[in-house]
């Protein structure tokens, strides 16, 4: 925590005073810059981070110039904890969101859930969700079969379980996700309200941003969504560039071997279109056995 300390040092020194709150389970880190709040959750990967650890989307708040208000985990409970919700809850009654002409809530996975659902705390915020999942309760998500562990670490009961129903305050509402991967598109299927877009990142399955970011592209991506200038028109254009991209080109060939494509796999492999040597071609049809 020494190097977030020496950042809320730093910016108290030019009059603007952030805090860290200490939780049992959770880091909250405030940086105050500006009018506009992003509020951020780690990921479920997050506390393997390399340090010196930052609450995601540290960077991306930094680069906007947006005030960010940080979620860091360090047990995978989904943010599902009685002082979670303690500490949001006095944050939205002494009319800390309030003090802002826009705010976000942003996250992916685990932290998408979690923006999704800590956003009723300030009715008609914007969310930004990657990969989501809606809640881990068995008796509203039956087809969730992932993620044992937070399931038993999160306690699924209590206050914004259903980030389904929390979603409904929310001004709008962005979801980018793979449609044709079933666990995540059935979680999609329940945001029922119409302030809901979806943004399809065909066969990226639940590697949303890991594949974003190997495009170059989780900066603009989020960035955009967050600012409100993408629309469904525009995020196809950019993704577009997933055609040219080795990650993304493989996933999308090992689902196709999986699904019994081998003939047709084996000729792209062969072709001239796809991204990688000649020397990755062979490697590449060594691991899927052709």
């Amino acid at each position: 925590m020494s190097l977030l300390k020496s950042i809320l040092e730093a910016s108290a020194k030019s009059g603007r005073q952030g805090f860290i709150r200490n939780l049992p389970r959770h880091h909250l880190v405030y940086m105050p810059r500006n009018d506009k709040l992003l509020v951020t959750f780690d990921h479920y990967g997050s506390i393997h981070s390399a340090p010196p650890r930052l609450p995601w989307g540290h960077a991306l708040a930094e680069e906007m110039g947006w005030s960010h208000l940080g979620n860091m985990t360090k047990q995978n409970d989904w943010f599902r904890h009685k002082d979670m919700f303690m500490v949001y809850r006095g944050l939205r009654d002494r009319g800390f969101f309030a003090d802002f002409d826009d705010v976000v809530f942003y996250g992916a996975s685990m932290g998408g859930y979690a923006a999704c659902a800590f956003s009723i705390v300030h009715p008609g915020a914007r969310v930004v969700a990657i990969s989501p999942q809606t809640t881990l309760r068995k008796s509203l998500a039956p087809f969730e079969t992932r993620f044992d562990e937070g399931r038993k670490l999160g306690q699924w009961s209590g206050p914004w379980i259903d980030a389904a129903r929390t979603l409904e305050q929310a001004s709008s509402v962005k979801v980018i996700y793979d449609p044709w991967w079933r666990p995540d598109a059935a979680h999609v299927a329940r945001l029922t309200s119409p302030r809901v877009e979806r943004y399809w990142t065909p066969f990226m399955r639940h590697r949303v941003p890991q594949h974003l970011n190997d495009m170059g592209l989780m900066s603009t991506v989020a960035s955009r969504a967050i600012k409100s200038g993408m629309n469904p028109s525009k995020f196809r254009l950019l993704l577009r560039q997933r055609h040219r991209n080795a990650g993304f080109v493989k996933a999308l060939l090992r689902q196709a071997a999986s699904r019994g494509h081998a003939t047709l796999v084996r000729k792209v492999i062969a072709g001239p279109h796809v991204p990688f040597s000649a020397t990755e071609r062979a490697d590449f049809a060594r691991e899927l056995g052709l």
